[in-house]
């Protein structure tokens, strides 16, 4: 009835009633519902909230990013295995003696292989020795001997001859360095066993044993020269 008697006062004041007015259409809606319609719930407004984003066929497909993950992690972890294969193949090779070759037609070892020797840089043959001095000036000669061979294998070692290799026998060194070193292979047999009878034979050392022991040490250095 309200906008009944409003059009009836414009009609009557000559104004142009289809004019535009300044005037809410969602308003003027909702006002003629609830003259003409009993229940007033279905006069309310609509609902302009905007749906949440991700629903409907515009949001975003997950699918693709739980893949992408699994291919990350996937790759990582074969990364992984391949450094950890290379470490594990570096500490197995660290310390082992190369593998020599003996040729068929003459029995010795080819250069390269030869040249390829284990040595212990956790001590050196200098050291050896000063140890050696100290023990003989203390009267302990059969730790003297002992000393003195680890050095003298050391130095073999080093001239590229032996595999210096902490628990090898002395049986394994002799027939190595009978093999690449035929002229040393005497005096450092004489050696090995003065050694070999203080340590394992349990034999009584004295001063002049380790006097023999540094003769043919000397003897053995003087035939093995330093390969270059």
């Amino acid at each position: 009835m309200r906008a009944f008697a409003r059009l009836i006062i414009l009609f009557v004041s000559g104004s142009d009633p289809l004019e535009p007015i300044d005037q809410d259409p969602d308003a003027v809606r909702e006002e003629a519902c609830r003259l003409v319609s009993r229940d007033q719930a279905v006069c309310a407004p609509p609902d302009t909230t905007p749906p949440p984003r991700g629903s409907g066929s515009s949001g975003v497909n997950v699918d693709w990013l739980g893949t992408l993950l699994w291919i990350v992690l996937i790759a990582a972890v074969l990364v992984a295995m391949v450094y950890l294969a290379r470490y594990l193949m570096q500490r197995s090779g660290r310390g082992r003696a190369k593998k020599k070759r003996e040729t068929a037609e003459d029995g010795e070892l080819d250069e390269v292989e030869q040249a390829a020797v284990a040595i212990d840089r956790s001590r050196e043959p200098t050291n050896w020795r000063a140890e050696a001095d100290e023990h003989r000036r203390a009267g302990r000669y059969r730790e003297a001997m002992r000393c003195r061979y680890r050095a003298l294998v050391g130095d073999l070692a080093r001239r590229g001859l032996i595999d210096e290799i902490p628990g090898r026998t002395t049986g394994e060194e002799r027939t190595q360095l009978r093999r690449v070193q035929p002229d040393a292979s005497s005096p450092f047999t004489s050696a090995a066993d003065l050694f070999d009878d203080a340590w394992f034979g349990h034999h009584a050392v004295d001063a002049a044993d380790d006097d023999r022991f540094q003769s043919f040490e000397r003897d053995v250095l003087a035939k093995s020269p330093v390969r270059k």
